[in-house]
This record gives C-alpha cells, structure tokens and sequence, in this order.
C-alpha cells in the first residue's frame, strides 16, 4: 500500500474572532502513526478536517509528499476516513458497506469482491458480510468502518476518535488492533483522540494541542518523561505540582528540604516541581524530603493511591504499589515523602515552561 509523508505548514483555521487552529506546523513521516492528542476544543478535529479537505484552510499551507492540496477537493486527496460515529450506511450489507469506496472510484466484477473481501477478512469481518449494520455490535460496525475506509488503499488514513463509542475493555482490544493493522499496511496514519492513555499505547509520535496550538512534538516516553511545560505536565497522565524556589541549580522545596536537580542553574525564582504519583516513596517521618499528613486512602489493587496534605497546605496524590506495602498507611498518619530527583520535571511559575537542563 502506498504511503506519502504529511508536511503542514502554518495551518489556520479562523471562526470570526475565533483561531480553532493557530499556526499549527507538523511534520508527519511516510507510514508514521501519529496522534493528535488535546482536549476538547483544542482544535485538533478541525486540523484533522483540513487535512481530509473537509474545512477550508484559511491560512498556511497543506502538503501531501511535496505536493500541495490545499485546494484539492476532499474527494480525489485518497484518503481514508474514520469517523467516531462510524458513518456506515444502515440501508446496506456489510459487504456493499465496504465496497462503497471501490464502486466510487469505478472498481468493478471480481475485483471488486475480492478486494472487498480481502479488507474484510483483514478486520475479521467476512462472516458477517450479509448482515445489516443494525444487527451488528458497536465493536463490529467499527470494524465495518476500518475495512472501508483501508479497502480503497489510501495514501493516508484519518481516524476521528474512532473508538470513543465503544466500552473500555473493547476499546484496548481494538486500539491494539489498529496498531498492528497500521503497521502491517505501513499506512501514514493520523489519528485524534483526548485519550491520553490511549496516545501513548499506539503512537509512533504525539503532538499535544491546547488552544490551538501545538506545545510539544514527541514520541510517548519522551513526552510523558519531558514535558516542556506545566500543560502538557499535567494532560499527560498525573502530576502533582509541589511549590518551589530555585536558584543556582538547588530547588528548595516548599515546606521541605533544599535539593539538586538537573536545572538551568542560570534561573532564580518561583518553580513547580512536577512529581508523579509514581515518582515519590512513602516514608517514615522525618526520613524523607519534605513531611505530610495522610488525608485519605484508596484501595486499587495493584496499588494503594494516598492523598496527602503537605506542610505548606498543598494536597497531592502518591501511589504505592501493594507489593512495596509493608503495612497500609491511615488517615491522620504522619509520613514523609521522599523524591525520585532524576524523575522530577521543574517549571518556571510564571511562564509555565521548563528549566530543565
């Protein structure tokens, strides 16, 4: 299958006052799996619909290889499109669901039926060629979906939050299987999603967006291990946000200790300290880096999550995983929180950015 690399070039989309999409520029490889991740109204849909051909780009520019498509009608860019509502047609068969496409583009005969079939076999659909979407399960129908919009062989795939719709154990199980069938094809594939969890399990790499803008391009780890702002921090999984001042590379920690950490050493001022739940061991008191009271406990299985409420007042969240557990802690304890220095990210109070080194 074909595959072209994706270059976007200051795209913006403009509603009255409104930027939905403020400059945004991406460089997106040939056959990469790459995810635009944001909240809702971040704008990340409407960057999508450009690319399909769907919105008019009001400014900047849209490539596909070197070739420019901003005025090229939706219909003849060889997309692929995947939809969170799925979008199939209730009047027809699984089968002429997925054929839709090819008949369009004037396929016709045995070619026809086994390209069909082969798409369908590929999304373990074929045994329920005949039905009609109602008798089908959400699972199903989005595989209806999947072969349709792969049966034609785009040159890129676009999929809307295509698995929004479904239950969460369903959702893993297909989100997977989007993987391994992207990879198989080797199809450039852009795909949105306000899934945080599911941005890491699939990508290739992640351009977070808030506002309409990008605020970082990366793979999964470096995303979740780096982040360049409070933003992103926080959008990706948890962080608690420990306040802090910093000068000449020591961080003092509110209402704890003084520490070195791998920041500029040239800033001086107000900091955050971003510490996941996961990157702070629960100690006696007094033993650790900063002191705090435990406020609640949450039983989780695999771990136990503690609220707990710092010196200085702040409330933060700390997991302990329950086979790390010699004894489980109550509400009222006093502990002390010892920091994983080389996992902590440090921010700029005031301009949210990080100073990392």
């Amino acid at each position: 299958m074909a595959s072209q690399s994706v270059k976007i070039d200051n795209a913006t989309k403009i509603y009255g006052n409104f930027k939905a999409c403020d400059q945004i520029c991406l460089d997106i490889k040939e056959g990469e799996f790459f995810t635009l991740l944001g909240p809702s109204g971040c704008g990340k849909t409407t960057l999508l619909r450009m690319i399909a051909g769907f919105n008019h780009i009001d400014e900047g520019q849209i490539f596909f290889n070197d070739k420019k498509i901003n005025d090229i009608p939706a219909a003849k860019r060889n997309i692929g499109m995947v939809f969170q509502n799925y979008a199939i047609f209730p009047h027809l068969t699984v089968e002429e669901n997925v054929q839709y496409g090819l008949k369009a583009r004037k396929v016709k005969g045995e070619e026809l039926k086994q390209r069909a079939l082969d798409a369908m076999k590929m999304m373990q659909i074929d045994g329920l060629k005949d039905r009609m979407p109602s008798q089908l399960s959400g699972g199903q129908q989005q595989r209806v979906a999947l072969a349709r919009a792969i049966v034609i062989t785009p040159d890129i795939l676009l999929m809307d939050e295509p698995l929004c719709n479904l239950d969460a154990k369903l959702r893993v199980a297909m989100r997977t299987e989007i993987r391994k069938i992207q990879k198989k094809l080797n199809i450039t594939t852009i795909y949105v999603t306000h899934d945080q969890e599911e941005a890491l399990a699939i990508s290739d790499r992640i351009a977070v967006i808030h506002d309409g803008k990008v605020e970082q391009v990366g793979n999964p780890k470096n995303i979740y291990v780096h982040p360049e702002n409070e933003f992103v921090a926080n959008f990706i999984g948890t962080s608690n946000f420990i306040d802090g001042e910093a000068d000449n590379g020591k961080v003092r920690i509110s209402g704890g200790k003084e520490i070195t950490l791998n920041v500029d050493p040239v800033f001086s001022g107000k900091v955050k300290l971003a510490v996941r739940p996961e990157y702070a061991a629960i100690e006696d008191a007094g033993k650790g880096d900063i002191e705090g009271t435990i406020a609640f406990s949450t039983f989780l299985g695999d771990f136990m999550n503690y609220e707990i409420t710092l010196e200085n007042g702040q409330t933060i969240e700390i997991n302990e995983y329950t086979e790390n557990i010699l004894h489980q802690r109550n509400a009222g304890d006093k502990i002390s929180l010892r920091l994983m220095y080389d996992r902590i990210n440090v921010f700029d109070a005031e301009t949210q950015r990080s100073i990392m080194k």
